[in-house]
């Protein structure tokens, strides 16, 4: 039972970060789509100058990467603290 505990315990932990990650996702999200633009679109427009190095958001990128295999991670504990659940549940019935 102690072990279950330790689990939830953890498991809520990594919801409240991954809740926290979303909340990051969307500001960065936001601010790529203020800022980013891409040297493709600028060819389609017909317009040939270089981008300023901030224009590839490379931070906003890393923090959408970073909440990505967070969430991975997340969906794949969440499954395997349910299926533990499970089979704890039909041993003990």
């Amino acid at each position: 039972m102690k072990k279950t505990s330790l689990l939830v315990k953890g498991m809520l932990l990594f919801n409240l970060l991954v809740l926290i990650l979303t909340v990051g996702d969307f500001l960065a999200l936001h601010d790529i789509s203020k800022d980013y633009i891409s040297s493709e679109r600028l060819e389609a427009l017909g317009i040939s100058a270089s981008l300023p190095a901030w224009t590839a958001a490379e931070g906003e990128w890393q923090i959408v990467t970073i909440s990505f295999i967070a969430r991975f991670l997340f969906l794949g504990l969440n499954i395997l603290l349910l299926w533990t659940l499970l089979k704890k549940e039909k041993a003990e019935q």
